[in-house]
């Protein structure tokens, strides 16, 4: 009959070799790249008031019309605009003990305009304010053919984790003996810092062309590793 004691330590042996085999460690890898953007997107839109909703609704549609006259006669094609906002909404009067008061209506309009020529921005913006447009928001640039710049952002972020993996093993005195899984974070565009402030220049000034400068733009991937160590 063996001893209990064997049978015991045995048993102790087994499961501690079986937790060391499940031991992990998890990180998270960053990357990222800085590449030239070629396409722009921004959005010009048509705000004004009318008696009705009905007025306030046609004075948009004839300044919003003009607004996109002038945004084509930069080159610009009929497929690189979209509606991208259309609100009507009450002008609403409040006095003291008195119920609110409908004085009036609102009509918004945007329009998002796609611009592959980078030296037609300062144009298509200041064109778009000189035929009506009061409101310019959300200046964003991208690259059409971002495959590559991606796939070096998730590169970098892979090495980046497994750097930081070795250092945290090394450091706690473990070994690395494997990957038990990677899920990939995405990837993204940062946002530049162009956005709200451009078109104001223009609307302070008729004669000021609104200056432009798209700069680089940063494509990031990120990824979690889940490693095997012992």
């Amino acid at each position: 009959m063996k001893n209990p004691l064997f049978i015991i330590v045995a048993l102790l042996c087994l499961t501690l070799a079986a937790a060391a085999k499940d031991q992990s460690i998890i990180v998270n890898g960053f990357g990222s790249v800085q590449v030239e953007p070629d396409t722009a997107n921004v959005q010009l839109g048509v705000e004004c008031s009318g008696k009705s909703a009905q007025a306030a609704q046609s004075e948009n549609a004839r300044l919003m019309k003009q607004v996109v006259e002038a945004i084509e006669k930069n080159g610009i094609a009929k497929k690189k605009l979209a509606t991208s906002n259309f609100n009507i909404w009450p002008e609403v009067r409040y006095e003291q003990n008195q119920p609110p008061k409908t004085v009036g209506y609102r009509c918004g309009n945007q329009v998002n305009v796609t611009i592959e020529d980078l030296t037609l921005i300062s144009k298509v913006i200041d064109s778009g304010i000189a035929a009506g447009a009061n409101n310019v928001r959300g200046l964003h640039f991208s690259r059409q053919d971002d495959k590559e710049a991606k796939r070096l952002a998730l590169s970098d972020a892979v090495a980046a984790a497994s750097e930081k993996a070795k250092t945290i093993a090394k450091a706690a005195g473990l070994k690395i003996t494997g990957v038990q899984s990677i899920i990939e974070g995405g990837t993204r565009i940062a946002p530049t810092q162009n956005n709200q402030m451009v078109g104001m220049a223009s609307l302070k000034s008729e004669r000021a062309e609104t200056p432009v400068s798209p700069g680089l733009i940063e494509i990031s991937g990120s990824v979690s590793i889940t490693y095997s160590v012992e």
